[in-house]
């Protein structure tokens, strides 16, 4: 999908089927109101992908972050903090 399927809330009351067609076979719909976009229709699947890549995302970004504190640690670069602003300091 190079660029997405856009429409208006008026489309959707005149043809919704339409529209949930186009989400189901093409991709997210993005709902436009006063020419800025509102809301994505999507289909479930769509929506159970996104759904994986963010939480595929979110263990990736959890087991760098327990990497880095493994290597400061084995660097002996840990800090005990009694508040955010000895961290910030």
């Amino acid at each position: 999908m190079i660029l997405p399927h856009t429409t208006t809330s008026k489309d959707i009351q005149r043809s919704y089927r339409n529209v949930f067609d186009t989400a189901k076979a093409e991709g997210p719909v993005i709902v436009m109101t006063n020419n800025k976009p509102d809301v994505a229709i999507l289909s479930i699947p769509q929506l159970k992908d996104l759904y994986e890549k963010s939480a595929d995302f979110e263990m990736r970004e959890a087991l760098g972050a327990i990497k880095e504190y493994k290597e400061a640690k084995r660097k002996g670069k840990l800090i005990r903090a009694a508040s955010v602003d000895d961290i910030l300091a």
